[in-house]
């Protein structure tokens, strides 16, 4: 079931709330920035890596970040759009609001891909472990956010379960000052925003909220989305509490693939919509407050946390992409408490220590209503699966600092991580029809495979060890040794095929070797990182059709970039990527052996650069250029995608409270396909968007 959020219901809100006795200024109760500005925050700090502020210059990792000020002049409308800025990132781009993840890794997909990177809003995974979902970024208001960060690599004790590449953080809306904005673009595009904020003494109150309706450049397509975020603020000298409540919902009508080797760049069929019955509908709330404050303890501001949370989620969706077009429902509701305390043992060492708990109640279900080809096919008509499970997990964690120089910093630090899921099959077991009947194969057995009633328990450890050395005023290396690691999903637990046996079925574990140089200077930063991973137990499906753990592959690469302020007025940045991403198994796929094989949808080469003129406060102008490289769509190698380069640009204009932005995507009208790949003896392409302009007028008070 959704919920959708009106446009008058959004007018009407805002209109209520600025009735209210409100100032401009800001105060960010549970996290004060005031020693701050802007432009040090977005150079200096960083919230990811430890739930909790540090400077970016010196953290021991890679923690790109895309500041408040880039997100508003971006404006995106997916957030593919931002990441792109940040080396080592892709987020590939399906229809409407849909994505695939990479981060320091191939595209991942599959029943448990979305569990291979952590997504988080305030350091919160915005899902229960077991039951991610590989377009759950669009749960994040990131339209609004003041700041989106990528952990780039396994992330650090700090976080559990699928913080195996990376960690992608959304900071929560911050307004600044009192706002409303629309927008109007392509293809019937619009776009409403509002902010708002209250202060009265220690206490503070805002609202966020933007309503989207896109008509879809393909036909039969589009969506229209809706995000809330509502703020709570209470802080003293030692103590602060945030309280944030979040709703999102969406209605999205999905274009499907269009097939055929380079139809994206046929002109006539690019638009075309396949699938037009094709749909997802979603509604998720979260509900968290931090509080926080500082102890003395011997003489010396000891800091602690403490955030209990509430979550709920639902899904329905169309699976046009396989055959028999099953139709999916999935939700969950969930509650945790995460916490951390920070001990300072003495001028030069302190230690975190911290526990994370999380309980969730899951349930998913499967129907075919078409009929493929016969009733009795092994894709039958009827229902699947529908099943519920309901976890308990708890982490406890330490990490320890030590700076035995000015000039050096160990670090060290350790997670252990326990999960329970109690499955109920609430339909007939085995794999046969949904009444019990057998279907058309050779011994009578169905596709899907419904397990009994069960308990399945993990528990995982993950470490981290690193230094960081301040060479001079200017330049610091960094080194970290670390490992991380992802509990099966419950998708593939409990979603089978055929006779498939799950106590096999694992954690995935990977260990990463990272090292890196950072360069900062009055006009220059700059970075360059190399890291080598290793991953093993993956969990892929074999010939037969079998979820198995034997997986293994192997992740190395490059990554760089630069700001450099060319002059008072021009600023350049670049970043890129050089990344080979292999299997390291012997497996059939047809006749091939893929050991050594790339992994499909991996391209080795990635970048981006930006020149912005900015003579005033008032105005400027940015130029984005994108480049993806080539990847092959197949284990085996035998089918590739050439890549594109793009071109994008971003105006903006301030006349007194008046703001007017202009964008264009794609100047050049490329054809391009947003994702491709080789399927059913196919190639298949999400075609990306030609030329697009959109434009925005903001009034702020």
């Amino acid at each position: 079931m959704s919920y959708k959020i009106s446009w008058p219901v959004l007018v009407v809100l805002f209109g209520g709330l600025i009735n209210f006795n409100s100032t401009n200024a800001y105060s960010d109760g549970a996290a004060t920035l005031e020693s701050f500005s802007d432009e040090e925050i977005i150079q200096s700090v960083v919230v990811t890596g430890r739930r909790l502020m540090e400077g970016q210059s010196k953290v021991i990792g890679n923690a790109g970040q895309v500041s408040e000020d880039e997100l508003q002049r971006i404006a995106h409308a997916h957030i593919s759009q931002v990441t792109a800025r940040v080396p080592g990132v892709w987020l590939s781009r399906g229809n409407g609001q849909e994505l695939l993840a990479s981060v320091r890794s191939p595209v991942f997909t599959g029943a448990g891909s979305c569990a291979e990177i952590l997504i988080t809003e305030d350091g919160l995974p915005i899902r229960p472990t077991g039951m991610c979902n590989v377009n759950q970024l669009f749960e994040a208001n990131t339209e609004q956010a003041s700041g989106v960060e990528i952990w780039r690599g396994p992330g650090t004790v700090f976080y559990g379960s699928n913080a195996m590449h990376g960690v992608i953080n959304t900071l929560s809306p911050e307004v600044r000052r009192n706002i409303i904005a629309t927008e109007v673009g392509s293809n019937n595009y619009h776009r409403m925003k509002i902010g708002w904020k209250n202060e009265e003494g220690l206490k503070s109150l805002q609202v966020a909220a933007n309503g989207v309706s896109d008509g879809g450049f393909k036909d039969n397509s589009g969506f229209d989305q809706q995000k809330l975020s509502i703020k709570h603020g209470w802080a003293s000298n030692n103590f602060s509490s945030s309280t944030h409540l979040s709703l999102v919902n969406l209605n999205q009508e999905t274009a499907g693939y269009i097939k055929g080797f380079n139809s994206y760049k046929d002109r006539l069929v690019r638009n075309v919509n396949p699938n037009p019955e094709a749909y997802r509908d979603a509604f998720a709330m979260r509900l968290s407050s931090r509080v926080s404050g500082e102890v003395v303890r011997n003489g010396s501001n000891e800091r602690w946390n403490v955030t209990p949370y509430l979550r709920k989620s639902s899904m329905t969706f169309l699976q046009h992409y396989l055959p028999g077009q099953a139709q999916e429902n999935n939700g969950q509701t969930s509650a945790g408490l995460q916490s951390a305390y920070q001990l300072n043992h003495n001028e030069i060492s302190k230690t975190w220590i911290g526990v994370d708990i999380e309980w969730a109640k899951m349930q998913v279900t499967e129907i075919q209503n078409n009929v493929l080809g016969t009733p009795d096919n092994v894709r039958f008509q009827g229902q699947h699966y529908d099943f519920e499970v309901d976890s308990s997990q708890l982490g406890i964690f330490s990490n320890s600092e030590w700076s035995p120089t000015p000039k050096l910093t160990l670090e060290g630090g350790f997670r252990f991580e326990s999960l329970r899921y109690d499955y109920k099959n609430r339909m007939i077991s085995g794999s046969t029809r949904d009444d019990g009947s057998l279907c058309a194969s050779q011994n009578g057995s169905c596709r899907y495979y419904r397990p009994e009633d069960q308990i399945d328990k993990t528990e995982n450890f993950s470490y981290q060890l690193g230094a960081f050395y301040d060479t001079d005023r200017n330049t610091g290396i960094f080194v970290r040794f670390s490992n991380a690691y992802r509990a099966p999903q419950i998708n593939e637990l409990y979603r089978l095929q055929k006779e498939q046996e799950i106590s096999i079925i694992k954690s995935e574990e990977i260990d990463s070797i990272e090292s890196g140089v950072r360069y900062q200077s009055n006009r220059l930063s700059s970075e360059l990182s190399l890291y080598t991973m290793s991953k093993n137990q993956v969990i892929v499906r074999d010939s037969a059709g079998f979820l198995v753990n034997d997986g293994q592959t192997e992740h190395e690469g490059i990554e760089w970039q630069t700001r450099l302020q060319v002059s008072d007025d021009w600023l350049l940045t670049t970043s890129a990527s050089w990344a080979k991403h292999k299997y390291s198994y012997a497996r059939l796929y047809g006749d091939v052996d893929i050991k050594g094989n790339d992994i499909d949808t991996a391209p080795r080469w990635q970048g981006s650069a930006h020149i912005l003129y900015e003579p005033s406060s008032r105005t400027s102008a940015e130029l984005e250029w994108l480049y993806l490289g080539k990847y092959f769509l197949d284990p085996q190698n035998l089918h590739q995608y050439a890549g594109h380069k793009v071109l994008n640009l971003h105006l903006q204009q301030t006349v007194n409270n008046w703001k007017f932005s202009a964008h264009v995507n794609n100047i050049t009208d490329k054809l391009i396909a947003d994702r491709a790949d080789y399927a059913f003896g196919s190639y298949r392409y999400f075609v990306g968007d030609g030329r697009n302009i959109s434009v925005e007028l903001k009034y702020t008070f």
